[in-house]
């Protein structure tokens, strides 16, 4: 929903109904825009080179990954945080004033992240990345900050013990190399998820500006229809658990300096970048009132500025919000669990082989519009009719191997709950020549729908490594 400025109701509908905005126009927009493109074009000049900087201002942002090298992605990074930490710090004041009218006091994030992701094509060749260099001011501005509290010292041993017990009781600790496999960090995107997880504060209002290249093939997703409802998480991945089907996913289009604004209960994830274009984003949180915090998370960003200070530039005036004393529990109402209804789900102690038919289902247990999810012996596949004729492929998505049964889907087309790409239904291919969903033998005969294993192998097949606990075809 696009709008020029939000008032209270808004921003209530944000935080407790889970609405989304689209603005076009908000504080300081063209101040900020020029500032961010000059500190690209000046980090650029200083990692790569002059000549570096001259093709990417020519070519845009959205071009970088033409001219600048991946490898440095992470010091470009560093380099734009230190150069527009404290104007962006204050823009997110600027708009938590202006544009969407909060009242003192209202807190802003120390956490600001740039989101610089190149086509996943060239992002997964990525060699080893050159580390950033170990940001000491902002170190010292944390220190400081923790040091002004006495209580701190006792909570953090509070956090400890409760930690030590609970990796005691529950070993499973947060890995994303788990899920994400050997994909370079670079051409990572986050699966679906909810920011109260990792431990952010509740009852806040993310700030998702798009810098360049922002399109429905690397966007940001949201799943509005999910909010309120009850949705469990991979303690690893920390991203939605295997089993959860998902409504359509909401690909947000944003042009260059348009501004998302949501609430981060909302469950959210990144669309892997299968599009040919840079795409350069920011994020920051606002939080309406002193922030609050889920106490089983299993880390807490706990560090905040005050809009007063903000308001006077006071840029040293960190606050530290412990999570110990600042528990809480969203201000949202709950609503019944997402039951999309369109998909039907059969197991079967069989194993598929080639050449060897098995018997799924009489061929009127799948009717036009509903999808079949069958587990056989060695593999799982997703059924469904199209265009008059069955088609039958493997559920495992071929990026990350994350069951696409999970997904919802339309007349034309299936859509991975964890990445969001687009699968067609006549011949599984996406807009991404490397994922493409394998094939099975789908047909009907004697009033039954019968599926077999093709090109002569077994249905495990050859496949990208699956998620924690998950063993599909």
């Amino acid at each position: 929903m696009a709008t020029a400025q939000l008032g209270r109701k808004d921003v209530e509908a944000i935080t407790t109904q889970g609405r989304y905005y689209r603005l076009r126009d908000y504080a300081l927009r063209d101040e900020l825009m020029a500032k961010i493109i000059g500190a690209f074009h000046e980090g650029i000049e200083a990692l790569a080179g002059k000549a570096c900087r001259d093709a990417v201002a020519r070519d845009g942002l959205k071009a970088m990954h033409r001219h600048f090298p991946i490898e440095k992605i992470s010091q470009l990074e560093a380099f734009l945080m230190k150069r527009l930490k404290d104007e962006l710090y204050y823009w997110s004041f600027r708009v938590g004033a202006d544009t969407l009218g909060l009242d003192d006091p209202f807190y802003v994030v120390h956490l600001i992240v740039f989101r610089i992701h190149y086509p996943y094509l060239l992002a997964r060749k990525a060699r080893t990345l050159e580390e950033a260099p170990v940001a000491w001011g902002d170190r010292v501005r944390l220190g400081t900050a923790a040091l002004k509290d006495w209580r701190m010292f006792g909570d953090y041993w509070v956090k400890l013990g409760k930690s030590r017990r609970t990796n005691a009781e529950r070993p499973v600790v947060f890995n994303p190399a788990a899920y994400h496999g050997t994909i370079p960090l670079p051409a990572r995107s986050h699966g679906p998820h909810i920011d109260t997880w990792y431990g952010h504060s509740y009852d806040g209002i993310n700030l998702w500006l798009a810098v360049d290249g922002v399109n429905v093939d690397n966007t940001v997703i949201l799943y509005p229809e999910m909010f309120g409802r009850p949705v469990s998480y991979d303690p690893v991945s920390m991203y939605i658990a295997p089993g959860i089907e998902l409504p359509p996913p909401q690909k947000i289009l944003l042009a260059p300096g348009e501004l998302l604004v949501f609430n981060p209960e909302c469950l959210h994830a990144t669309q892997v970048n299968i599009s040919d274009e840079t795409r350069v984003a920011l994020t920051t949180r606002i939080n309406p009132s002193k922030p609050r915090y889920a106490a089983d998370a299993p880390f807490h960003l706990e560090h905040w500025y005050a809009s007063e200070d903000l308001r006077r530039r006071k840029f040293s005036a960190v606050k530290l919000f412990s999570a110990a004393r600042h528990p809480g529990e969203p201000s949202i109402g709950k609503r019944p669990a997402y039951d999309e209804g369109r998909t039907l789900r059969r197991s079967i102690d069989a194993r598929l082989e080639p050449g060897t038919p098995v018997a799924v289902c009489g061929d009127a247990e799948l009717p036009v519009g509903k999808k079949l999810a069958v587990d056989f012996a060695n593999a799982k596949l997703i059924l469904w009719r199209h265009a008059g004729s069955l088609r039958a492929y493997s559920r495992r998505c071929p990026h990350l191997g994350v069951d696409i049964a999970d997904g919802s889907h339309d007349d034309t087309q299936i859509f991975c709950p964890g990445h969001g790409i687009a699968f067609a239904l006549a011949d599984g291919t996406s807009k991404c020549a490397a994922f493409t969903l394998r094939p099975f033998h789908a047909f009907e005969k004697d009033g039954a729908i019968h599926v077999e294993a093709l090109g002569g192998r077994s249905a495990e097949g050859t496949h990208a490594v699956p998620r924690t606990g998950e063993q599909i075809a």
